[in-house]
C-alpha cells in the first residue's frame, strides 16, 4: 500500500511538473478533401516541448459514394494522438514537419440514416459508431510569432466501417498559438 501511494504522488508531482514545462499550446482548423467528398478538422495540441505534442482533433467528413447508386454519408470522429517533428529549418525554424497517430472514435451516417434508397433499394450498411486508429503528417510554414499556415494528411484505419476501412483526409489551414 504504501509503495502504491508513493507511486501515485510521483504520478502526480510530474503531471504537474510537465504542465509547468508546457512550451506553447495551440489550435488550428483546416479544410479540405476526404474520400468521395469534403471534411473539415479542428485541432487543440499541447505541446510539451519543441519537438513533442499531443494532439485532440474533431474531424467531419461530408461525401457521397458514387458506385451503381449515389449514397451520401457523413462521418464525425474524435481522435486523440501523438506527433514528433521529425524535420525543422536549421536558421530560422521557419519550415517543419511533424508525424504522429493515434485513436480514433467516432460515428458515421449513411443516407441520412436510411436504410431504403430512392429507387427502392435497400442498403445493407448501417450507421454506427465506428473506431480504429490513424496515422497522419504535418508541414508547418511560420507566418508570425502567433500563426503558421499548416498543410495536413491523414489516414484513418476505421475497423468497422461500412463506408471503408481505409479512408485518407488532405487538408490546409492555420495554426494559432495560444502562448
Amino acid at each position: 500500500m504504501r509503495n502504491t501511494i508513493t507511486i501515485l504522488a510521483l504520478f502526480i508531482t510530474s503531471l504537474g511538473n510537465s504542465q509547468s514545462n508546457n512550451y506553447a499550446s495551440s489550435v488550428g482548423l483546416s479544410g479540405g478533401y476526404a474520400e468521395d467528398g469534403y471534411g473539415i478538422m479542428a485541432t487543440l495540441n499541447y505541446h510539451v516541448n519543441r519537438d513533442r505534442y499531443v494532439q485532440l482533433s474533431i474531424f467531419a467528413a461530408i461525401a457521397e459514394d458514387k458506385g451503381s447508386f449515389d449514397i451520401p454519408y457523413n462521418i464525425f470522429t474524435v481522435q486523440p494522438g501523438y506527433f514528433l517533428k521529425i524535420w525543422e529549418q536549421k536558421n530560422f525554424k521557419r519550415y517543419a514537419v511533424n508525424i504522429g497517430g493515434g485513436g480514433v472514435f467516432g460515428y458515421e451516417i449513411i443516407n441520412n440514416g436510411n436504410n431504403i434508397l430512392t429507387n427502392g433499394a435497400i442498403l445493407d450498411a448501417k450507421s454506427k459508431f465506428i473506431y480504429g486508429l490513424f496515422l497522419g503528417i504535418e508541414g508547418e510554414i511560420t507566418l508570425s510569432n502567433d500563426f503558421s499556415l499548416l498543410i495536413k494528411a491523414n489516414e484513418y484505419y476505421h475497423s468497422n466501417s461500412d463506408v471503408g476501412q481505409f479512408y485518407p483526409y488532405a487538408g490546409i489551414g492555420l495554426r494559432y498559438f495560444i502562448f
